[in-house]
């Protein structure tokens, strides 16, 4: 029999697509938080056959990010891979985790392996995570999703629809893409995100760290769970 039967029957693209349009107007592209002193990294990796996600949620103390506690879920992934409808597949494996860590953890800032706001719907997955946790949130991609960058000023900007969605940041040749999620203006995204990345290194150390630990971790769990992971 197959698991994922029923998940599948259920998921519409369209309705999803229309849900994300509506999660939107529901996104706050401000800055609504309080001292951030506890910074989650978030990311998600699949196994071979692609029938598990294992997604991993590093806490960092923020300025210093030296790592204090690390959670870890493996779920079946049923729906399918979507391009810009990724955050549904995704969120069946985040959302168990964060319940149970959240409960367990102070985190002031979620930083998502994903993009936020700048989305075709405008409404990426760490914007649905932001939404669904009430936390404040920020997309970084490798890749970028909606809109062009452009030059304004010194710095280059995603503009979507004449809309400043978010903001590149560069080390070399190498380039990440960063938009608010959810309680988070741009300007404060890209400040925030810039402050994480330690030298010599390409990626935010949230999300650096999150993606190595799920990695290493899918050689050892196989099974579906959610549990505590060391750090490395």
């Amino acid at each position: 029999m197959d698991p994922c039967r029923e998940a599948r029957l259920r998921f519409n693209p369209s309705k999803a697509s229309r849900a994300q349009e509506l999660l939107s107007k529901l996104v706050k592209v401000e800055d609504d938080y309080g001292v951030i002193e506890r910074v989650g990294g978030l990311d998600v990796s699949y196994f071979k056959d692609g029938s598990l996600g294992l997604g991993v949620l590093v806490v960092l103390k923020y300025p210093e990010l030296s790592a204090v506690k690390c959670f870890y879920a493996v779920k079946r992934a049923c729906i399918p891979y979507i391009p810009g409808l990724l955050a549904f597949r995704e969120m069946e494996i985040l959302t168990p985790l964060l319940s149970k860590a959240l409960a367990d953890e102070r985190v002031d800032l979620l930083v998502v392996d994903g993009h936020g706001i700048a989305h075709p719907r405008k409404a990426g997955i760490a914007s649905h995570i932001g939404l669904a946790f009430n936390k404040p949130s920020i997309g970084v991609a490798k890749r970028i999703l909606a809109g062009k960058e452009e030059p304004v000023g010194a710095r280059r900007l995603i503009i979507y629809k004449g809309e400043i969605v978010g903001g590149v940041l560069e080390a070399g040749d190498w380039k990440i893409y960063v938009s608010p999620g959810h309680r988070i203006s741009v300007e404060t995204a890209l400040k925030l995100v810039a402050t994480m990345i330690k030298k010599n290194e390409k990626m935010p150390e949230p999300t650096r760290l999150a993606d190595s630990i799920s990695r290493k971790l899918r050689d050892t769990v196989k099974t579906e769970k959610i549990g505590e992971c060391k750090i490395l």
